[in-house]
């Protein structure tokens, strides 16, 4: 049997991201999200998250888009003069972003989650930045919290990208990522029926994809937009629920592999 952590990052993106990752666990294989709590649609996210109790959710440590729930004037390697993540652009040039800073904001973001769930998150993981101070950051802080946490890296094999997940995850069973990313022209249901990425050799798989619907916040924010809905829609196909029978793969939660 293979045991796949199929998880929607992003949900409180926008609410066409967030109705979107509903509708691919309502309806389909979804059953782990992951909440960006600094953005506006945070609130909305979890509101629907209290009527889909169903759906685990962990926190998606964002240093990327939008404002910080941190006081930005505590963060100045992270942020622009008007008070916006600039961290992307600082990396560009080569410039590094300060540790300590960067756990305020994931603490921040910490707090923020406990105050719209009304629990605290029992899984953090980082949102679309491969730096070694996000990760320190997530590291350090889940430690402190005693919860979960995923760090990665990307290395090439093959000419491909493939994510590697580090062996630091005490009291959990430590997954492995999928030799393929599941991520713009890899999203096709073919890639759960042909088995691109080898899922069926593997006991248990951690996946970050992006499942959601399109709004104008998503288009102007993030270029990852249109693959969401598919994503959405691939998440609901009755002939990947057919594979996963057939094939004996359960999908499960961050909360199930935990091991203590």
């Amino acid at each position: 049997m293979t045991r796949i952590i199929w998880n929607a990052d992003d949900i409180g993106y926008s609410e066409a991201v967030s109705l979107g990752i509903i509708k691919a666990h309502r309806d389909g294989l979804i059953k782990s999200t992951t909440m960006m709590t600094n953005m506006e649609a945070a609130p909305f996210a979890a509101r629907l998250l209290k009527d889909h109790p169903g759906l685990y959710c962990g926190q998606h440590t964002n240093i990327v888009v939008g404002r910080p729930v941190a006081n930005p004037e505590l963060l100045p390697s992270l942020v622009d003069e008007k008070g916006y993540f600039n961290v992307k652009e600082r990396l560009k040039r080569g410039l590094k972003l300060n540790v300590e800073e960067i756990k305020i904001e994931v603490r921040a973001q910490a707090a923020r989650f406990q105050e719209l769930m009304g629990h605290a998150p029992t899984h953090i993981e980082g949102h679309a930045v491969q730096d070694p101070g996000l990760k320190q950051a997530i590291r350090e802080v889940a430690t402190e919290m005693g919860v979960h946490y995923t760090d990665s890296e990307i290395v090439w094999i093959d000419g491909k990208p493939v994510e590697v997940i580090d062996q630091h995850h005490s009291g959990y069973e430590v997954p492995v990522r999928p030799k393929v990313m599941y991520y713009q022209d890899t999203v096709s249901v073919d890639y759960w029926l042909k088995d691109v990425a080898g899922l069926l050799q593997e006991d248990l798989v951690e996946m970050h994809t992006h499942p959601g619907y399109v709004d104008q916040t998503l288009l102007t924010l993030s270029s990852y937009h249109i693959p969401r809905a598919k994503e959405v829609a691939i998440a609901c196909d009755p002939r990947v629920r057919w594979w996963a029978e057939d094939h004996h793969v359960e999908f499960i939660t961050f909360e199930d592999i935990r091991k203590i």
